[in-house]
Order: C-alpha cells, then structure tokens, then sequence
C-alpha cells in the first residue's frame, strides 16, 4: 500500500553541507519531500569522510542525508549556473548555508531566483543571520551557546562552564527552527500563491531555550547562576545523585506532589515542607538527600520508587538508552542495509502522522550518485552530460 506522506510532491534544493541545514532537508525528505542534495566537485560535504566512517562514508553523512538525490555541480560555472536555474525553475524550497552575500555574487541569491519562480521558499540558515555585526563570523556551536549565555548556565556551583557533548545550537537553534519556517512558508504560499525568503539564524533561535532564565531575569534584575537555578543544580527536588554502585538518578518532582511522594518514599517527610527553601539552605537538603541515595544501587532505588509515580529515572550512557526498552520500542535508533556500507545507523523520525512515522526510503546517497539521473529528467542528452564533465560543471 503506498503511503502518503504530507510533503509528497514539494521539491527541496538542499545547498547546504554539515548538520544543521543538513539534518533539516533530511527531515523534510522524511516527510514526503524530494530533496536534491547539491554538492561541489572539491568532494562535496565533508561529513562524508569524517570519522567515525563505514567502508566508503561517513557515519554522520548517513545519519543526516538519508531520503535525498546526489547532484555534483560546479555553481560558479556559467553553466553549472544554467542548470541551477532550471532546477529553481522546478523547485518549492531552496535551503543554503554559505555567508551572507555569496548567493548573490554567484547571481543566485533571493531577488533574482524569486523572479524566476515567485513561489519559491528561499531559506538562508546562518549562525548570525543576515545582518548585525556578527554576520560575517565564522562559528560552531560552541561559540553560539556561549554568545546566548546558555554555556554559562551549564555546569555546577563555583564551577567553570561545561562544554556540552552535544550540539544543542545546531539542532534546536537551526535544523528543528529551519524545519519551522519553511513548512509555515509552505502553508503561507497556499493562502497567498507566492513564496518568501527566510532569514533562520542559530543564535537566534537559542532563545526559546532561555525562556525561563531569561524571563526571571528580566523580571527581577537578578539572572539564575550557573549550578543554582532551580533547574540548574540549585535544587534538591531537581537534581541528580549518584547511587551505591556509582550510577546516576535523575530527579525531577518539581510538582509539590511528586516531591512528597519522594520524601515519604526515602522515610524523609520532614522534607516535604522545604522544598522551596531559600538557595542558601537548599545545599544541606541536598546533601541530605544524597547520604540517603547513596545507600542504595540504582536498580534498587528504581525498584523501589517507579512504584510511587515520582519523577525519577536512571541516568542512562548512551549505550543504555541504545538499549532501553521504550526507546527500542518507539524505533527512535535503527540500523538498515546500504548497497556501499552494509548496516548502518540511523536515527528514526520524531513524529507520527496518525500510525505512519515516515522514515527512510533511500539510503544517503553516494557523492554525485544521481547526477546523470537528475539531469536527463531536466532535459539533457547523454552528450550534454559528456560535455559538463570535460568543461568541469558535473
């Protein structure tokens, strides 16, 4: 039975290389979209030969481009322009990562593709954005987290700030807000027959994740401090205790009724009345909290407080929540057949529609794999594409 799925027919240029807009076009590719990864011919995007690798590709290019056709093309040729414009011809969605600026010199920038195709999406996905005086930097994540101030937010009390393992400005901040914007332009065109540019900076949508620390300071004068916020380390109903065999419990009863719950579980209802103390006083509760779980192992302790419906749950590695039941049961980590690499992994798409969760139908594509398909369906002979070759376009 074919499946429909919500972005079938809708045509994605995906210019980008590397995580965030990457991670993106996979997402819309998963969704339904027929996504054309356009990469150069200096080896296209170097997740492809990061470490770790399979036999020929990389394990982040696999994670991040299944679902989508490979186009080698030379965009600074007059040619590989030429090409580039019939595919815009084509095309709903456009998604590139360079500077600000490039597109434009390359003749390729919003302006001038939007009077071709006035109903294309055309979504810019930056560190900085398209103005202010970060524009031009370079950046990782790393450097976003710190201009956010979340990097400083991260770690404990009269500690340094903490390099997180992951990459939360590129994933929260740019991939999952990119997403957003171009399905809302999607939906805006249906009401109004014409397409819109995106200006998506990673900086920028860090903020949502400062919702509530930014909100307390801009309400007091007073900003949360790093390990004493109270979802921050500085609670003892919200923190994490490390267990007799030196394991990890993650608590969470921010609701008074979970922390009573807890309390009366550990034999401390004493606390229960001091949940809010003063941040002056809330190191001893947690001192004392942490004596108490120190007694015990982690499965003990989840033996014996999952039964009271308290929010706790084990501090898994990655390779316990590879293996955790619920995880496997949702599908959220797999592995699947590629024709070059044999089994390889991938991660499953976080929403359902209705019983389908979409997810993959090709495997990530081979550098230029599609190249000669692509472009025999916009029209060019065999010999056209003999001739891009020798002149360096394809």
């Amino acid at each position: 039975m074919t499946v429909q799925l919500p972005l079938d027919g809708v045509m994605v240029l995906d210019l980008s290389k590397l995580l965030p807009g990457s991670l993106c076009g996979q997402m819309l590719a998963d969704m339904g979209a027929e996504v054309i990864k356009l990469e150069d011919l200096q080896g296209g995007d170097a997740f492809r030969y990061s470490y770790p690798t399979y036999e020929n590709i990389g394990s982040y290019f696999h994670i991040l481009n299944r679902n989508k056709r490979s186009l080698r093309l030379n965009l600074s040729a007059p040619k590989g322009r030429e090409i580039m414009l019939r595919l815009v011809d084509k095309a709903d969605v456009l998604l590139e990562t360079f500077r600000p600026g490039l597109m434009d010199k390359l003749g390729l920038g919003c302006e001038e593709l939007s009077r071709r195709n006035p109903r294309l999406v055309y979504c810019s996905l930056t560190g900085f954005g398209q103005d202010g005086p970060y524009r031009n930097l370079p950046s990782h994540d790393i450097n976003l987290l710190s201009l956010s101030g979340i990097l400083d937010l991260i770690g404990e009390r009269n500690g340094p700030p903490v390099t997180p393992g992951l990459q939360i400005a590129g994933v929260g901040g740019g991939a999952l807000n990119c997403c957003i914007g171009i399905l809302a332009a999607l939906y805006q065109r249906v009401q109004t027959g014409r397409g819109t540019y995106l200006d998506v900076s990673i900086l920028d949508g860090t903020t949502p994740f400062l919702s509530l620390c930014m909100a307390e300071y801009m309400a007091t004068g007073t900003a949360p401090s790093r390990g004493g916020n109270q979802v921050g380390g500085g609670t003892a109903f919200y923190n994490v205790y490390e267990t007799a065999d030196s394991k990890y419990l993650a608590l969470g009863c921010l609701e008074p009724k979970f922390w009573g719950g807890f309390c009366r579980a550990i034999g401390r209802e004493d606390l229960i009345d001091q949940q809010f103390n003063p941040p002056e006083n809330q190191q001893e509760i947690i001192q004392e909290v942490q004596k108490i779980i120190k007694k015990k192992t982690r499965a003990e302790w989840l033996e014996q407080l999952e039964v009271k419906d308290i929010c706790i749950s084990p501090v898994n590695s990655l390779e316990e929540a590879y293996r955790d039941p619920h995880i496997r049961q949702r599908g959220l980590w797999f592995k699947t057949e590629h024709p070059m690499d044999g089994k390889v992994g991938q991660q499953g798409f976080p929403i359902k529609f209705g019983p389908v969760r979409p997810g993959l139908t090709r495997p990530a594509p081979g550098y230029g794999e599609h190249t000669e398909e692509i472009l025999l369906e916009l029209g060019l002979s065999k010999e056209d594409l003999e001739s891009l070759v020798e002149a360096g376009v394809i």
